[in-house]
């Protein structure tokens, strides 16, 4: 550049550090620490968003469950988060269906990234992560954390396995044996080794014993059955979308932690949305309610939602961040964002 020096940006560690010690990133972070706070976010633009909610991550360890307004917008905001913090520490929190409000055709997959999510948040973490998410997810519930403790078992490196018991359980649990893994729901023995592709978890396991002790236990690639990572510890769950009732189902807004931070893009946009889906899943309704009442619990068992006024109810409780804030005075009220919010 004539007249002077480049330095250009060297690593997107550099990036984060020097988001991290903006002085604006500090203020925010400042305020984020006050009980109960409704912080507003103005002037983001392109990929500022997620360079400053990463250079909070860094800053604060605390949960961040970002909302974004479609599932579009969410799946660029995951990207750039995956890009700059990795992809351990981002999640994504999709919907169950093919397409968002749409109730007739669930989504293996979704739902399984659903239940890694709620897996994880039942799990102690020492640091910020972030789940990115839109409302149409938000609207469906999840099985509560204390159904969950009781339904999952866990292998840890270093403890006795007792492989005939491990067996039942996954046959319980839904999982099928097969001679390889390839997909979530199946697990395999070959010798003294376990491969499973549990229901919660993105990656197969595979769990090598010496005898009766956990010798190792690695994720893999099931397509070239090269290893990825070595872990302590892996959590068995249930096929969570049908192994469950609605009475042992809740809004994911009542699994996060206390000091979760919420940020949302637009608050208003995320409370039509919620209450278009609620006139959706009306009509839904009123389509199967013509079905056999067999078939009409068959599919209600895995389409619970969450009211729109519980969502509200449960946003309150939390610390929120926002690009947007209500238009509804009632609303406004309700986030206590009337005086000067």
């Amino acid at each position: 550049m004539a007249g002077g020096t480049f330095a250009p940006v060297s690593n997107i560690g550099h990036l984060l550090e020097r988001y991290a010690e903006h002085p604006q990133v500090g203020a925010l972070s400042e305020a984020l620490g006050a009980p109960g706070a409704r912080v507003r976010v103005t002037g983001l633009v392109g990929a500022q968003k997620a360079l400053v909610m990463a250079a909070l991550v860094r800053r604060i360890s605390r949960l961040f469950l970002c909302v974004c307004n479609d599932k579009e917008e969410a799946a660029y905001l995951l990207n750039d988060l995956q890009s700059l913090i990795g992809e351990a520490d981002v999640c994504f929190f999709p919907d169950s269906f093919r397409r968002p409000a749409v109730f007739e055709h669930l989504n293996t997959t979704q739902t399984l990234q659903r239940s890694e999510v709620v897996n994880r948040l039942t799990m102690p973490h020492r640091w910020g992560w972030v789940v990115v998410t839109y409302p149409e997810a938000l609207f469906e519930e999840v099985v509560a954390p204390e159904v969950l403790t009781k339904s999952r078992i866990e292998i840890v490196r270093g403890e006795k396995l007792d492989l005939d018991f491990v067996i039942q359980v996954l046959v319980e649990y839904g999982l099928v044996r097969t001679d390889f893994v390839y997909e979530p729901g199946q697990f395999s023995i070959r010798g003294g080794i376990l491969d499973l592709f549990s229901f919660g978890n993105e990656y197969p396991y595979r769990i090598e014993l010496l005898d009766v002790q956990v010798e190792s236990i690695r994720t893999f690639d099931p397509l070239t059955q090269l290893s990825r990572q070595n872990i302590e510890r892996v959590q068995i769950v249930p096929n969570w979308g049908t192994a469950h009732t609605r009475e042992e189902k809740t809004s994911l807004l009542r699994v996060l932690p206390a000091d979760a931070v919420v940020w949302i893009e637009d608050v208003q946009f995320l409370l039509d949305r919620l209450l278009k889906c609620f006139e959706e899943a009306e009509r839904y309704a009123a389509k199967i309610g013509a079905l056999d009442p067999e078939e009409v619990r068959a599919l209600l068992k895995e389409r619970a939602f969450v009211r729109p006024c519980d969502v509200l109810e449960a946003l309150r409780s939390y610390t929120l961040v926002f690009h947007k804030p209500p238009t509804d005075p009632a609303f406004q009220a309700a986030f206590g964002l009337l005086a000067g919010g």
